[in-house]
């Protein structure tokens, strides 16, 4: 007998982690991430890329997880995921500023930036792909 997977239940778990990785990423001391560095490191900006590139991922998934789990049209989905990006980003910014003397990291108007941006980009591609991602999406419902 064939199990079926509860997909609805697998997203909001990744996602999760996800999110867990990401504010680890975000809020851990940044001496503890330096002493790891690799030649990823040394790529002027790298910082920037880090955080577009976590939100980015963030967002697909936050989107995925939306339309599993509401009833909401698409353009509202849309702007549940603009609102969570735009205030994750600045809490994590905000924490930054706040554990200064614990983690070393400080609130970065570039690094909000580039999370909000890397949201965008995640919308965008979703967009692109939402026929195909919703028609399989909606055949696990």
């Amino acid at each position: 007998m064939k199990t079926k997977i509860n997909y609805k239940k697998v997203s909001i778990v990744i996602l999760a982690l996800w999110t867990a990785f990401m504010l680890f990423m975000l809020l851990a001391p940044a001496n503890m991430l330096s002493q790891r560095q690799s030649s990823f490191f040394n790529i002027p900006h790298s910082d920037k890329i880090i955080h577009c590139g976590l939100f980015c991922v963030f967002t697909y998934l936050l989107q995925i997880v939306l339309v599993f789990n509401s009833s909401l049209k698409t353009l509202k989905l849309y702007f549940v995921s603009i609102v969570v990006v735009l205030s994750l980003g600045m809490l994590t910014e905000i924490l930054q500023a706040l554990t200064f003397d614990w983690c070393g990291r400080r609130f970065e108007l570039k690094d909000y930036f580039c999370d909000v941006l890397g949201g965008v980009f995640a919308l965008v591609f979703f967009k692109i792909r939402e026929k195909k991602v919703c028609k399989r999406l909606q055949n696990e419902k």
